[in-house]
């Protein structure tokens, strides 16, 4: 199998100084100092949901290749040849994915060595940061096939990620959101992730319904990757 876009795209996302701060620097002072943050009487485990919202950045920074090839004209060329754009798409995927998936899994030792949280919590942990970096990344995919132009991307999708970052729970705990926004958040990978969090901190192992968190967000990561897969991305 020819890698080259997959090559490509995780360099492209490597060299953006901003993936330095977002996917390396941010959550890992978030997980060192993170019994020094919290919100009041509910800040428990507080840098978790902080680290889940760095993470949704992280993925979408690792995932502007899409946005650069479209923007510059590259993707028409690249599609004039023997690659469909599902097969574009998956390498874009898992070039995003895979530092994603590393930084995870450091976060997890981390807080496996840090805190008193066991091992069953720190995979728990792990596994939500992986599928939530895959639903964000296939969320941006869909982002790319709205704009054109990459600044008016990025401006938008900060709105788009503090917005759903906010109703989803990862900036506010879910239980003080008022009950409309709880369940429009619902529509939103965030606010899945934040209840599978929740469920762990909680109980300190998978529940059902942690395990309906991470089902959700992959058959919302699932969803994206069939939207953006559609030849309206050029």
């Amino acid at each position: 199998m020819n890698l080259t876009i997959y090559k490509n795209a995780l360099r492209n996302g490597l060299m953006n100084p901003f993936s330095l701060i977002v996917n390396c620097a941010v959550p890992l002072v978030l997980t060192i100092f993170g019994g020094n943050i919290g919100f009041g009487p509910m800040d428990i485990g507080r840098h978790f949901f902080l680290t889940a919202m760095m993470i949704m950045w992280g993925a979408f920074v690792m995932s502007k290749s899409v946005q650069s090839d479209k923007q510059d004209g590259v993707l028409i060329r690249i599609l004039a040849g023997p690659v469909t754009m599902r097969g574009y798409l998956v390498q874009n995927f898992f070039a995003a994915l895979t530092p994603m998936v590393i930084l995870s899994l450091v976060l997890g030792v981390l807080n496996l060595i840090l805190y008193d949280w066991g091992f069953v919590f720190s995979v728990g942990i792990v596994l939500c940061y992986i599928l939530l970096s895959a639903t964000s990344i296939g969320l941006a995919f869909v982002w790319s096939c709205f704009f054109k132009d990459k600044e008016a991307s990025t401006a938008g999708v900060s709105i788009l990620l503090t917005a759903t970052a906010a109703v989803g729970g990862l900036f506010l705990p879910l239980a003080i959101l008022p009950t409309p926004l709880f369940y429009f958040g619902a529509l939103f990978p965030a606010h899945w992730a934040s209840r599978a969090i929740d469920e762990l901190l909680v109980y300190g192992t998978m529940t059902n319904m942690y395990w309906l968190g991470i089902l959700a967000m992959g058959l919302f990561t699932i969803a994206f990757i069939l939207f953006g897969g559609k030849r309206r991305l050029v």
